[in-house]
């Protein structure tokens, strides 16, 4: 695939910038509105562990269909994909306003996971595609910013929707219909040149376009602890600070929002940081950043200690998810990029959905306040680790093409 002459329009930047600030936070938006939905739905079995399903069923979802959608951005017309995406994404997201039974809602969830996997998976392949070196890694970061910057406003914004109504949040998810049109105006005219250019007889491939999958099982699991463990925020925090005597929903989503706060100006930077340390580096710091922020959650006696949580772990969220699209992509062939968008995403998503599967035992066994003692410390070890790992081998700093 050609590599581009000249810098994507702003138009197309926004485009991209929008489709992975509508992904990334679509599960956590609802979180303000857990406690109100526990309680309308009191009388059903389980509802504890189904109030955070709302959060982390579009996981599974996504976890199930990422990889297709990874194949299709690659063998399929992208536009009729964004838009068929968009439609399920506004549909499901939207169907808390509307769906009576707590099932409904749950499959309007599923609903929304197809939607997700497509938006997330075209928006990382048009970042791979249209961006490439270190003018990746500085976009990245900046989509960091984005995703960042629109998870405080859609924390505020469900917190203060559900603030009158639980049902108000799933308000927010209307947001991918403007988001859609943007980037189905702007990226015409790339999908043109890309389908003209996959219709163009190629050589049999070389042993550059294998797959690396070698890559890819390092960076799976990683995705898929890093996601387990930040999961635990929007399932678990709110009923946190339930205990700590903090019941308002828009006080609940700016306290998580406080985390993407911080991580905004962080991701701005990680061009630079990258530029100065290794990926292994960035991945141990952003663990050991997050583990201490759970710590701090677990000791708060009221919300100003887990403000300090929620700031400490958005500097380790800045840094670390742009790390890990750079390292990925660029070990994969242009060819690939779709599939390994899918896989990505599929780890990342496995790890949101098995995130209340697996604090559930924890908060039975040590309480809320253990529960994030223990993952923060299991975090610090792993940032730890990781550092030690690179210290014995280490990494090239410089981005690679």
């Amino acid at each position: 695939m050609e590599r581009m002459d000249t810098p994507p329009s702003r138009a197309v930047t926004l485009a991209v910038l929008g489709l992975a600030s509508m992904t990334i936070m679509a599960n956590a938006t609802v979180a303000s509105s857990l406690p109100g939905l526990r309680e309308h739905y009191a009388d059903v079995p389980h509802i504890d562990t189904l109030a955070g399903l709302i959060v982390t069923l579009p996981s599974l979802a996504i976890v199930l269909s990422a990889g297709v959608m990874g194949v299709l951005i690659d063998r399929w017309d992208r536009q009729k994909l964004l838009l068929l995406t968009a439609a399920l994404y506004a549909i499901g997201g939207t169907s808390g306003l509307w769906a009576e039974s707590l099932w409904g809602m749950l499959l309007g969830r599923l609903a929304l996971g197809l939607g997700v996997a497509g938006t997330m998976n075209l928006g990382m392949t048009w970042a791979s595609d249209l961006w490439q070196g270190p003018a990746r890694a500085r976009f990245l970061g900046m989509q960091g910013a984005a995703i960042s910057a629109a998870g405080i406003v859609f924390m505020l914004a469900g917190g203060l929707l559900a603030s009158y109504h639980w049902r108000g949040a799933f308000a927010v998810y209307a947001l991918i219909l403007p988001i859609a049109v943007l980037a189905f105006l702007a990226l015409g005219p790339h999908a043109t040149r890309i389908a003209a250019e996959k219709a163009r007889p190629r050589p049999a491939r070389s042993t550059a376009d294998r797959f690396p999958w070698a890559a890819y099982a390092f960076i799976a699991p990683l995705a898929f602890l890093f996601q387990v463990a930040f999961y635990v925020t929007p399932t678990r925090l709110p009923f946190h600070l339930e205990t700590l005597g903090v019941t308002s929903p828009l006080v609940v989503g700016a306290l998580m929002a406080a985390l993407v706060t911080v991580s905004a100006p962080v991701a701005l930077m990680y061009g630079r940081i990258r530029a100065r340390l290794s990926a292994m580096t960035i991945f141990g710091l952003s663990f050991v950043l997050i583990g201490l922020g759970f710590v701090a959650h677990a000791t708060a006696s009221d919300w100003h200690g887990v403000l300090l949580g929620s700031l400490i772990a958005g500097l380790g969220m800045g840094i670390s998810m742009p790390n890990y699209t750079t390292w990925f992509m660029a070990r994969v062939p242009a060819s690939m990029r779709g599939r390994a968008s899918g896989l990505l995403t599929t780890a990342f998503f496995l790890g949101q959905f098995a995130s209340p599967l697996v604090s559930a035992p924890l908060v039975a066994w040590f309480g809320l306040a253990g529960t994030f003692a223990a993952v923060g410390m299991a975090l610090v070890t792993l940032g730890v680790g990781l550092w030690v790992a690179n210290a014995v081998r280490p990494e090239p700093t410089a981005v690679e093409a």
